[in-house]
Formats: structure tokens, sequence, C-alpha cells
């Protein structure tokens, strides 16, 4: 053999052991993730099929969940284990971990730590403190390895309650618990990767977009954020690394597919899932144990019918008004947020009610004066509806007022004012103590009102009593608004390509002299001569508000 051939035989074999290295170091890892499903299940036997298809051909196959797991079906929310066919579900179809979020605290600590107990996989926080049982046993953070792929992920949930000081559930809930900006969290774990020879760190939040962006920006050693609490869509690069979110309600599973090499993100893809369509194959034995949960027929006798499919805005008019009939209550406000669906046109059921009230607040009335009102909706920063007989609004000062048939009511006029305990909780600084507690749920009082007190159907279409602007501390962007107006003998005419609107006249002290809603024609044959303010405030159902301030002169 001469030189030149024996040289071939070394070369050959040491170009193949380069090649053999590079395959090693680039691995492929696939991650299916949900957040935010609220007990929602009839999607479990489709999710069941996918993973499985997907680990029958590879071994790198994470599942995991941002969290909100409860609070939303009442088929879950009113087992006798709350949250339990959730957990059982997850575990049978192999949910490698999850973030705790707010809701997981709505059925409060005690039935958190079974559920805990219960789950086959772990949960994450890192960011809550002083917990006892279970929950005093999740970690910060979680190291998993599926086939020769090793992630790290950190978990954080949401503090974004009025204070800033705790996540968005019920006080009452979480007594004794503490909590911290999740943000905060992750200079601790700066090292993770070399630490626990991790080929990739996720951020498994339950904290929403907005803060997830702050994460990848201000920690680069977070190759991935897996979100939830915001219920957005997307699968996409950023800053300094990627984000995930699936929506809400188990409508969405996200697959992620990344190529790692040296411990790198160096390919990322996204699929999102639409689990709601019906050429999906469903696994028959999950199909038959949600089956099973759903066979609840208490849930769905009929106790009323709703004329139309009521938007959320409509729901909360009948809602409040249900409510200020059981409570015979001057004021009742209900917070959008605690409005989860909307009644649909046609029967509703206890399944109906309870879903779109799932939280199971208590109810209280409070006997207050309007200074204490006053105080409290100038410091209320959450939009809500009402219902009153009352108006309220602000005179040309500012200062909110309370007119009663055109009668303003003096600073020391007490009024009957009932809305759920959960806002009495949260602002609780703002609330005496409840001149009376009711002993049910909100839900089950708007139930009592269908089955005892509403005759016909239910219809509140067009009704809008979504307010903003009774809050001084307005965090809606405010739209303008071009309003015209003539006034044409004892009448005024309103030129507004509006549907909803409110209209009020002060006269020059921000005396309340009228006020109609939705009205382009307002007699003004009552009104004194004399120079007036009028104020229009437009709602286009997207905006808050707008106070337009101009001068009417009556001859």
């Amino acid at each position: 053999m001469n030189r030149f051939s024996m040289f071939k035989l070394f070369i050959y074999p040491l170009h193949f052991c380069l090649i053999f290295s590079a395959l090693q170091a680039q691995k492929t890892v696939v991650i299916f993730s949900i957040n935010d499903p609220h007990g929602r299940i009839n999607n479990f036997s489709k999710i069941k099929t996918i993973i499985d298809a997907e680990r029958s051909v590879r071994d790198e196959v994470f599942f995991v969940s941002g969290g909100d797991l409860f609070s939303g079906n009442p088929i879950v929310d009113y087992h006798p284990n709350k949250g339990y066919p959730m957990i059982d579900l997850l575990n049978r179809t192999g949910l490698d971990i999850s973030v705790i979020g707010n809701h997981e605290f709505d059925y409060g600590q005690s039935a958190l730590n079974e559920r805990i107990t219960q789950a086959n996989f772990p949960f994450i926080c890192d960011n809550v403190y002083n917990a006892t049982g279970a929950l005093s046993q999740v970690s910060g953070y979680q190291t998993i390895q599926r086939g020769n792929v090793k992630i790290s992920f950190i978990g954080v949930v949401e503090t974004g309650s009025s204070t800033g000081l705790f996540p968005l559930t019920h006080p009452k809930k979480i007594e004794g618990l503490t909590f911290s900006e999740g943000l905060n969290s992750f200079p601790d774990y700066q090292n993770i990767k070399s630490q626990e020879n991790a080929d990739v760190v996720i951020a498994l939040t339950h904290y929403g977009k907005h803060k997830d962006e702050d994460i990848l920006e201000n920690y680069d050693f977070v190759d991935l954020v897996i979100g939830g609490h915001s219920n957005h869509e997307y699968g996409t690069a950023h800053s300094n690394g990627y984000m995930v979110m699936s929506g809400a309600y188990l409508n969405k599973l996200s697959k992620t597919t990344l190529t790692i090499e040296n411990q790198q993100i160096t390919g990322f893809t996204f699929e999102m899932i639409d689990l709601n369509d019906s050429n999906l194959v469903e696994d028959n034995e999950i199909k038959s144990i949600i089956e099973e949960y759903n066979n609840k027929p208490e849930f769905f006798t009929v106790i009323g019918s709703s004329g139309a499919e009521h938007t959320k805005n409509e729901t909360a008019c009948f809602y409040t008004d249900a409510l200020r009939t059981i409570s015979n209550a001057d004021i009742v406000i209900q917070n959008m947020g605690g409005i989860r669906d909307i009644l649909y046109q046609g029967d509703i059921t206890p399944f109906s009610i309870y879903s779109l009230d799932p939280f199971g607040n208590g109810f209280d009335t409070f006997e207050m004066t309007v200074s204490q009102l006053r105080t409290f909706f100038d410091n209320y920063s959450s939009s809500f509806t009402i219902s009153t007989d009352l108006f309220i609004g602000r005179d040309v000062q500012n200062t909110l007022q309370f007119y009663s048939n055109n009668t303003k009511l003096e600073d020391n006029h007490v009024l009957k004012f009932s809305l759920n305990d959960y806002i009495s909780n949260v602002y609780a600084d703002y609330f005496p103590s409840p001149f009376y507690t009711y002993s049910l749920t909100t839900a089950d009082y708007i139930i009592e009102y269908l089955e005892n007190v509403q005759s016909g159907e239910v219809n509140y279409e067009g009704c809008l009593r979504r307010e903003y602007t009774l809050s001084v501390n307005e965090v809606n962007k405010i739209y303008s608004f071009e309003v015209s107006y003539e006034t044409r003998g004892s009448l005024l005419k309103i030129d507004a390509d509006y549907k909803y609107f409110k209209t009020n006249i002060f006269d020059i002290s921000g005396r309340l002299m009228s006020f109609s809603e939705n009205k382009k024609i307002i007699s003004i044959e009552s009104l004194p001569d004399g120079i007036y303010f009028l104020k229009i405030l437009v709602n286009d159902l997207n905006a808050p508000y707008d106070l337009q301030h101009k001068k009417v002169i009556k001859y």
C-alpha cells in the first residue's frame, strides 16, 4: 500500500466521526402546551391522541400547562372534589408540569393542596410564600428529562390585584399567603442551565403577554416563555428568545418544535392546533370518561329562557338587575371580569348561570353614605356594570354626585349598596361591616331569581350600563367623539352617530337639571332661561364614555 492510500484510510474515518459528532449535538424536541382551560374538559380526548401519536415516534415530547386549570365549568367546579376532573384528565393525557395560576386558589388552599397531591405531575411557582400542606412543597423550578433532552422550567404567577400584592383571586382564599413580583424571581436562576446541565431554560408562567416580554428583555438566559393569563394566541420570536401562548378554554393546543445545538435553540417552528376541529380523532377511553363526568342532569334543568344571544354587556345588565331585585338595594354593581360567559338564545339552565358566574362569590348589602360611596368609586379602577334608579355622574368640578328624581343627595344620605364579596374584600378599606350578608352565592341567587321572580323571556338587547368614568383612576384610553347639537325653541337636538350615549344638562353652579339616555331630541321646556352646561357621554361599545363640555343658552 502506497503512502497516498494509507492517508485515505485515516482521513475517511475521521470525517465520519466529525459528521457523527455533529448529529449527536443537534437535538429536536416537541413541546405541547395549553393555558387557561378554566375547567373545560371536552377536548382532552383529542389531546390524548395527538400527544400519543407524537410520543410513538420520538421520546423528546413534553406536555405543559400555563395555569388556570380551574373555574369556569360547573362540571369541574361543583364536583364533590372541586377541580378533580381536570387533574384526572391531565394525569391520563400525560401532563409533565404546570405552573400555578391565580384561579388555582379559587377553591381555597385546602382543595388546592388535595389537587396537588392527586396530580401525577409537579406544579411550580417561585413567588408564593408561607404556604402549608402540599403547596408548601411546590418548587420554584423543575428540571425534566425526556429522551436525550433536559429542560429546566421556572414558574411564576401574576400579582395583578389592585394593590399589586397578590393574584387575582378572592382574598379570603389566600389568607396567610404572601406573593412577590414574578419578574424578581429570575435573578436567582441566572446559572440554572449549567447547574442543571439543561438543554433549554423555559419560563412557564401565568403572568400575561407583556410580563412575559419583560422576562425575555431582562433575562437572556431564558430561551422560551410559555405563558398564560392574558389568553393570547401566538408562537413567535421576541427579543432574546421565543414566546408561546395558546388562547383559553381548551380550544387550542400549541405544538412548538425546537432544534437545539450546544444548549442553544437554533430552530423554532410553531403550530396552533384547533381542538374544535371535528376531523380530529378522539381517544375512546378518555371520551367515555368525559361523558361520565358530564352526565349531571341537575345542571341542565330548564329554569328560564333567553330571547336573544346576549353580549357580555347585555348579560351583565340582566345579572345586576336580578341581584338588585333580590337585594332591594339602591345600587348593585358587578365587575366585568366576573362575567365569564353570556346568556345564549334559548333555554337557561343552572349550567348557564354557573358558567357565567363561576367563582362562588358571596353577596353582601352595605349601608353607606354618599360620601363613602364617592370615595369607593373614586378609587375603584376596574370596569363594571351598574343597576340603579339613581343618576350618578360628575359635576363641572368633577365631583361625583348622586341624584334621585333630579334632586342631589347630600353627602350624609345613606344608600343601600349590594355587590359580590370579592370586590368588597379587595377594596376592604372603603367598606364598613356588611349591613346584611346573604347565605348563598351570587350565582345561586341568579338561579333563584329565574325560578321564582322572572316571568317571560329574558331580553336585554341593546342594554349597555358598563361604566369606566365613575373612577378618577382612569386606566382606559380616552377616545374623542364629534357630537353636535342645536336648540330649537324648547327642544334640544343631538346629532350623534352612536347608538348609546348619555346627555346631562347642568346649570352654571353644577346642579344637574336634566339627564337622558340614547335620546336625540330632548325637551328643555322646563328649564328656566339661562346658560347651561351640556355633557354628552358617548360609547361605541369598545371605548369608554368620553365627556364633552358645551354651553347651551336657552332664551
